[in-house]
């Protein structure tokens, strides 16, 4: 009884002085409490659920079926991409560029459809994926002069020995930085020399691949790699891969 006759005091005195008289709402305290538990269950939820930081700036793995050709720029030079030739999502915006990846099934460089969906993302010692990058030409040296000045000089014997599929095969130092890797070369006459490396398979490695970095043209580099296994159709593939990306080019230099 004396708590009412003191709340009626309080409110006369308010009343005596022009002051607006404030209660409380029964609302406030539950309202507030929904409030933080709706913020941290939405953050729970994005924590566990929703897009890194990678995937918001399309640096995730994420195949398209579109067909759709997207117009870039890397190096100076335009190029028009198929959507369903590309690995990342960033890709796809277009425009100005430091490079694309790229991926195809050997050996006809078919680009992603559903119905592949499994092979594109398998990673068999034998799976024909091949991944391609086309970047803005950045590499110091040549090919003939990175295979002289870099390599050979690591490996136990600089002349080589006669490898498989028409190649000249050299044995890596095992301090040289590149023991867990063969070295193979293709030499042309009038051309830079096709360096090949590829990984040893071991328990570390048990889905080698093989590897080319290569100058496409002046503004423009090439690199590809694929499963050792297929290093047999060498020739095949890197016809295919050069005739390929110069088709995506839109400028003739």
């Amino acid at each position: 009884m004396a708590r009412k006759k003191n709340k009626r005091d309080s409110q006369a005195v308010a009343e005596e002085f022009g002051i607006e008289a404030k209660q409380d709402s029964s609302w406030t305290v539950p309202m507030t409490i929904l409030g933080v538990t709706l913020l941290l269950s939405f953050g729970f939820l994005y924590y566990y659920f929703g897009p890194t930081i990678r995937e918001l700036k399309g640096d995730t793995p994420d195949p398209s079926a579109s067909a759709v050709p997207i117009s870039m720029t890397i190096g100076g030079i335009p190029l028009v991409v198929p959507t369903n030739y590309t690995r990342f999502p960033r890709a796809r915006r277009g425009g100005e560029r430091q490079s694309v990846a790229l991926y195809a099934l050997l050996p006809d460089l078919e680009p992603f459809t559903p119905e592949k969906s499994m092979i594109f993302d398998g990673n068999e010692p034998d799976s024909p994926v091949i991944y391609f990058e086309i970047s803005k030409y950045g590499l110091a040296l040549e090919e003939g002069d990175r295979l002289v000045k870099v390599y050979l000089e690591k490996t136990l014997d600089p002349n080589g020995r006669d490898g498989p599929y028409g190649l000249t095969a050299y044995d890596f130092m095992d301090n040289s930085g590149y023991k867990d890797e063969d070295l193979f070369v293709y030499f042309r006459e009038d051309d830079e020399p096709i360096v090949l490396r590829c990984y040893e398979e071991s328990e570390l490695i048990p889905s080698p691949h093989c590897r080319r970095d290569m100058r496409l043209n002046e503004n423009l580099a090439m690199s590809y790699r694929y499963k050792r296994p297929w290093l047999a159709q060498w020739r095949e593939i890197d016809q295919s891969v050069r005739s390929l990306v110069l088709s995506l080019l839109t400028d003739d230099r």
